[in-house]
């Protein structure tokens, strides 16, 4: 009956070693899919149990799935328990700093990007976001720039960003899984696939429940965010592809495009950008007022970072090459979002210039033939969180997009008006 006892505990012993070694299998396949959301319970699963060599890898990629996620407040508490790991994993001091500047715990997120440093002195992104944490004391006693307020009638407790004016309404990103089209969820967020929907303006002027619109806008996949002609009969699509490429790390991923929509024909009418490439991801598009200047972002390897913005121009009917916009507007991180107000005035959004934390937004003009040095919107505008997709309606008043805490759902759309620019400080 003893060996019997041992031989039962034993086995139980083994299978629970080979559930545990399935978990944390599963969990790093669905991190390399970049399917962080359906990773998060295999990587708790692994860290529960009893076997404990796998417990660093788990708790790392468990805070790195809750920060790829935006789950901040999830990220600190997994990344606090992680950094047992730093000597041996550099790596978790950055990223910690990382979210830690992105809740505005700036003192804290300094000491880590200076550890980080420590042994990597030549790392751009924790040399500017150490300085920025620094700087930031003086940007916080700074008047506010505006009067902002959640837009809620355009809002769920999904992720709902980047209005762009549509005829009587607005157009807006969203991915809330209302329609059949959405019938499945996209693994990164575990939320549904980004459609374009549209709020118009009632008798009374005010905006109404956004529906989805039709398939010559939307497909199966993410469609958005969007941008308009000036005569409304064509739209600047971004769109996800289904089909998979490579990446030079061999991580299999999707990527993005544009598609060009006629909508003035009875029948769908599509083709693809002019500057489209399967070997990197362009979206964002943004057209001029007079409709001869289209700035767009692209992950050209041949950029400044993991993400630059690009411009083209109409030329005898069709759009030259594309011209990156140069060191003033793109830095090591990513720039996304633009927003031509004018033929010479551009928005947009970047995590690699001074700023709050996360994405900022940004204006610069373009003078003697080059964009210049772009200016921080500054707060409330701004926050540590990620903010972006600004459009103006007039010259002091409009919408943008942020995640900061407050909000109906993970992104959600606000309205400002009284805005001002000032100056850095």
């Amino acid at each position: 009956m003893k060996h019997l006892r041992h031989f039962v505990l034993l086995l139980l012993l083994v299978f629970s070693c080979q559930f545990l070694i399935a978990q944390i299998k599963t969990a790093n396949r669905l991190y390399a899919q970049l399917k962080y959301n359906k990773a998060i319970p295999f990587y708790l699963k692994t860290i529960n149990g009893k076997k404990g060599e796998y417990k660093k890898e788990a708790t790392i990629k468990l805070a790195d799935c809750y920060r790829l996620t935006n789950n901040h407040n999830l990220a600190v508490e997994w990344y606090e328990k992680a950094k047992v790991y730093i000597d041996s994993d550099l790596e978790v001091a950055l990223n910690y700093g990382i979210v830690l500047r992105t809740m505005g715990r700036y003192n804290e997120a300094s000491k880590y990007f200076e550890q980080y440093l420590a042994g990597n002195p030549e790392n751009i992104e924790a040399k500017h976001y150490k300085d920025y944490c620094l700087q930031i004391e003086e940007w916080l006693k700074l008047p506010e720039s505006a009067v902002y307020k959640n837009e809620k009638i355009l809002n769920s407790k999904y992720s709902d960003f980047s209005p762009i004016p549509y005829k009587n309404g607005l157009v807006i990103v969203s991915d809330r899984m209302v329609d059949q089209l959405d019938n499945h969820n996209y693994s990164w967020t575990g939320n549904g696939y980004l459609d374009l929907y549209f709020s118009w303006h009632n008798d009374e002027g005010n905006l109404t429940t956004p529906v989805i619109l039709s398939k010559t806008f939307n497909q199966s996949f993410h469609d958005g965010p969007v941008c308009f002609s000036p005569d409304w009969e064509t739209a600047y699509i971004t769109r996800t592809s289904k089909e998979k490429r490579y990446k030079k790390d061999s991580l299999q991923t999707h990527y993005s495009f544009i598609t060009v929509v006629d909508l003035n024909q009875s029948k769908k009418n599509e083709k693809p950008f002019a500057c489209n490439n399967r070997e990197y991801s362009v979206g964002h598009a943004s057209i001029s007022p007079d409709g001869k200047t289209l700035i767009f972002a692209s992950g050209n390897n041949n950029g400044f970072g993991a993400s630059d913005l690009y411009m083209c121009k109409i030329k005898d009917g069709e759009w030259t090459e594309p011209e990156n916009l140069g060191a003033n507007i793109n830095t090591f991180g990513k720039e996304y979002f633009p927003f031509l107000a004018s033929e010479t005035t551009l928005y947009f959004a970047s995590d690699g210039h001074m700023g709050y934390g996360g994405l900022d937004i940004f204006v610069s003009e373009f003078k003697n033939g080059q964009w210049q040095k772009p200016v921080n919107l500054k707060a409330p505008i701004n926050s540590s969180y990620d903010d972006f997709a600004i459009m103006f309606l007039n010259f002091d008043s409009g919408y943008f997009s942020s995640d900061r805490p407050g909000g109906l759902g993970s992104d959600d759309i606000y309205n400002y008006t009284n805005f001002k620019l000032i100056p850095n400080p």
